[in-house]
């Protein structure tokens, strides 16, 4: 048996059906930044190699972090999820956890951060505005330790976020309706 392969299997397992006009907080960079097309969108994405293990990482260290809140009896729920709504575009917010007074979102970088890097923020800055708390980047190092990083909310980088989305899922139908289209000219 071949453990590494399971674990690539357990990684690879769930694949949720893309719905028109979601876009989740984690693909906002990718959206910003021309990274992700249209086509891109839906297909799955296989993760291979080093990202197994780093996504096996992140995996483990928020289970264990669910441990040690419940364990401890801290007030926050893990993977709440939020709507931001713009019109028929909705933006899903699944942050890691959720406490009264902020929002944490951890991650598990292969180097060391002390600032929130841009590929960071426009998921922070959906976050801060989906759930009106304060947000913290949570980064995780081995040995095991958590420091976290304040978010500063900023409006400039909201409105673009807003900006791009809605033209980016004009992208999309686009593109779907030039799929119709072409599988009609193959069915004549």
């Amino acid at each position: 048996m071949e453990i590494n392969n399971l674990i690539e299997e357990f990684i690879n397992k769930e694949h949720h059906e893309r719905v028109v006009g979601r876009y989740n907080s984690s693909e906002l960079y990718n959206i910003l930044r021309g990274k992700l097309s249209p086509e891109d969108l839906f297909k799955p994405n296989k993760i291979e190699g080093k990202g197994v293990g780093n996504v096996s990482t992140g995996i483990a260290s928020e289970d264990f972090l669910t441990k040690v809140f419940e364990a401890t009896k801290a007030e926050c729920e893990p993977q709440v999820k939020k709507e931001i709504k713009l019109g028929d575009i909705v933006i899903v917010a699944k942050p890691d956890f959720v406490f009264k007074d902020f929002v944490l979102e951890v991650k598990c970088p292969v180097r060391y951060l002390d600032n929130i890097p841009p590929w960071y923020e426009t998921q922070c800055e959906a976050y801060h505005r989906a759930f009106k708390r304060q947000v913290y980047l949570g980064v995780i190092s081995h040995p095991f330790s958590v420091k976290t990083i304040k978010y500063v909310p900023n409006d400039e980088l909201w409105e673009q976020i807003k900006k791009v989305v809605k033209e980016f899922h004009l992208e999309v139908l686009a593109y779907l309706e030039a799929k119709k289209d072409e599988a009609k000219e193959y069915e004549r």
